[in-house]
């Protein structure tokens, strides 16, 4: 039997990760790119409020999809779980600066600064997708056939409010972005 969990985009593309990256290390990531244009930081930030695909005020969003799967078997009247598995894939959507040319120095340094915030953000995300990728198979050592998709929601249920209390921590990220002056 097997159950999906978690959110999904699709058209996605994969990129390497380099060493100095927050997501060095990660596995099953996939990366999906806007483009945003914009010669200063008013600019570049009205570029990604209107291009950023997802809904809200997020111009970043990770998105992370667990499959899990189990064996059910029956003897007489008893059914029991066996082998639970999960699966985890995770496509993290940011924004790209269509060009340099033209851009401000302030333009340039508010770019990287917000890059590297949301790189590090996102990145947090994909990290407790990753740290509880295995928490069904857990909780799946103790479920019946009767009871493994109530484990399987509350497995998920459970990532989905580690990852609002991520987000509410670091006021979605906005704590993260290294301010003026500060060296990303």
């Amino acid at each position: 039997m097997i159950l999906s969990l978690g959110l999904a985009l699709t058209a996605a593309t994969s990129a390497e990760v380099p060493a100095s990256s927050p997501f060095a290390g990660m596995p099953n990531l996939t990366f999906r790119y806007y483009d945003v244009e914009g010669r200063t930081p008013a600019q570049i930030y009205a570029s990604m409020r209107a291009r950023a695909p997802q809904k809200g005020d997020g111009v970043a969003h990770t998105a992370w999809h667990i499959r899990v799967g189990w064996r059910q078997t029956r003897r007489g009247k008893t059914c029991e779980v066996a082998d639970p598995i999960t699966s985890l894939s995770i496509t993290v959507v940011l924004p790209r600066l269509a060009t340099t040319d033209g851009v401000t120095p302030e333009g340039l340094a508010f770019w990287e600064r917000t890059m590297h915030g949301l790189e590090i953000h996102e990145a947090g995300h994909a990290r407790i997708a990753i740290d509880h990728r295995n928490d069904f198979v857990k909780a799946a050592a103790k479920a019946n056939c009767g009871s493994i998709k109530d484990v399987a929601k509350r497995t998920q249920e459970r990532i989905e409010d580690i990852q609002e209390e991520y987000d509410r921590r670091t006021r979605h990220g906005l704590t993260q972005i290294p301010r003026p002056g500060e060296t990303p």
